[in-house]
């Protein structure tokens, strides 16, 4: 699947005039070309050309005509090497999107942290004072996150498995050890894609409670020790059984709540 500004671009392109952000997103949920796990992808679509083209500025590929309106920006194209040329009188210069790469230098366990940082700030952000976080000291029993009900004492213990990358078509991968993961609703692992593109958590993540992940994980093993094996793509499919558990980032906090019901 492509992002929400691919799609927007082609789109746009394809109608060669200004369109409603409902309007892309619609053509867009039509065509297939969108998967419908978040609850408002029309307005991640809005927000997602607003700030490109506030951070951009001419450089971006769209322009707003009107409220939540945008036309593509006809002064650039996008996709090819930056070259010159003649277009009747003129030199009309082609313009590449920057490719934004990470440090190298960037750890393993720094990435971990990063994005165990990133799932903690969404559920702060997006929580009606519901709920607070807490990050384990140690986490020798893989516990990440915990996430606690204020209140009661109702709380959730949350497994983090985060992978980087700026390919749409990349698969995600994960493993954890079975002695790891309790058969419990009171746990739940969140699968995310950090987009080094974007320099974010991609806008939709896996959230997997515990007794349906040790139902549905492959069963393998390294070293002789139970691991449970974790595959699912970017491109909602009806075959994979992940689907299920996509949720809008956004919606991190609410569904936590939901969960909570259930212990």
């Amino acid at each position: 699947m492509n992002s929400f500004k691919e799609l927007a671009y082609q789109i746009l392109k394809e109608a060669g005039k200004p369109l409603h952000s409902k309007e892309i997103t619609k053509i867009a949920l039509d065509r297939g070309w969108l998967k419908t796990a978040g609850k408002t992808p029309e307005y991640t679509m809005n927000a997602q050309l607003i700030v490109d083209i506030n951070s951009k500025k001419e450089g971006s590929r769209f322009i707003k005509t009107a409220p939540s309106t945008f036309d593509i920006n006809k002064n650039i194209v996008v996709k090819v090497d930056a070259l010159k040329i003649k277009v009747g009188a003129g030199d009309v210069e082609i313009k590449k999107d920057k490719v934004w790469k990470i440090s190298k230098d960037v750890s393993t366990k720094q990435k971990g942290d990063i994005a165990e940082a990133r799932i903690a700030e969404l559920i702060i952000l997006y929580d009606d004072t519901t709920l607070s976080c807490y990050k384990p000291i140690s986490d020798d029993e893989g516990i990440d996150l915990i996430v606690k009900e204020k209140g009661s004492l109702k709380t959730m213990y949350i497994q983090i498995k985060s992978r980087f990358g700026n390919s749409p078509d990349e698969i995600f991968t994960a493993t954890t050890k079975a002695s790891g993961v309790v058969d419990n609703y009171s746990m739940a692992t969140i699968f995310c894609y950090f987009d080094t593109e974007e320099g974010d958590v991609w806008d939709y993540l896996w959230f997997v409670p515990a007794p349906d992940f040790v139902r549905l994980a492959n069963k393998i093993s390294n070293d002789g020790k139970p691991m449970y094996g974790f595959v699912a793509g970017r491109k909602r499919k009806e075959s994979n059984k992940w689907d299920q558990f996509l949720i809008d980032k956004r919606d991190l906090a609410n569904t936590i709540i939901s969960q909570m019901k259930r212990i």
